[in-house]
């Protein structure tokens, strides 16, 4: 019998039972994709991070499962393994951790309180919204654009994305990540946002975020500046700070971890 070691962590929140849950898997010795689907599966949270320290190094590999597919690229679940290993010591007193994934390297860093994440800026070019995209939404679309992952959705005020209860039998017929629906923010929020990704196994994610990796080059064409403070507003909630930098984007957080325990292997 083997008893592997597992977290979950609450990202882009500084309470418990907010923000968005992921389960943080620090392995000792590799395990197979099928197991890392089952186990995710058996978490079945957004996300499930695995984490493995590349030999004789101080840098991490790093992969992300939903309870459907692998995915390449997760914002809240890369702040959760950040946080898990500051918190075990695992990471020493590094104030920067690095991470070796499907869309490259990662980091981490510790700053004033939050966890900076640097990733990919993801900007969106305009396109036609499909025919059903605002019944699917129960809303009409203001703009519509597509990010490498997600179409971009932006719509009339904060009080409509708040609102959306979206028929997600009919986004999912859609081959993309998700939508990201979005406006502009009542203070002290530069804009709002939800995601919804049903083709992945995730209706609605508490809190992207990726999908920040496209709504800050999004929003700094429409605001004129490249530092925001952002709410994604799902029923758990989260802030997100965003900073675009060229063609990378700073996303900083929070993190609490609300969990731990051992999983058992055969």
């Amino acid at each position: 019998m083997t008893l592997q070691r597992i977290v979950q962590v609450d990202a882009f929140t500084d309470r418990p039972f907010a923000g968005n849950p992921a389960a943080v898997c620090v392995l000792d010795q590799p395990i197979t994709d099928t197991l890392m689907a089952q186990i995710s599966q058996e978490m079945n949270l957004a996300e499930t991070a695995f984490l493995q320290r590349l030999p004789g190094s101080d840098e991490w590999s790093l992969r992300w499962f939903t309870p459907a597919v692998e995915v390449d690229l997760c914002g809240h679940a890369t702040l959760a393994s950040a946080h898990a290993l500051w918190e075990s010591g695992e990471a020493g007193e590094m104030d920067r951790i690095r991470f070796h994934t499907r869309s490259g390297v990662l980091t981490a860093e510790r700053r004033n309180g939050w966890i900076e994440l640097d990733f990919p800026a993801l900007p969106s070019t305009p396109e036609a919204a499909p025919e059903w995209l605002a019944t699917a939404l129960g809303a009409e679309p203001v703009n519509v654009e597509r990010s490498r992952f997600d179409y971009v959705v932006e719509l009339a005020n904060e009080s409509v994305v708040r609102s959306l209860n979206p028929d997600m039998g009919l986004l999912a017929r859609e081959p993309v990540r998700g939508f990201i629906c979005t406006a502009r923010g009542s203070t002290p929020y530069d804009f709002v946002s939800r995601w919804f990704g049903p083709a992945t196994g995730v209706p609605e994610d508490p809190v992207t975020g990726s999908a920040h990796c496209a709504l800050g080059p999004y929003w700094m064409a429409r605001l004129g500046k490249s530092e925001f403070l952002a709410r994604q507003v799902s029923r758990r909630g989260g802030d997100v700070r965003v900073a675009v930098e060229n063609d990378r984007v700073r996303l900083a957080g929070h993190a609490v971890t609300t969990l731990r325990g051992e999983l058992i292997l055969g």
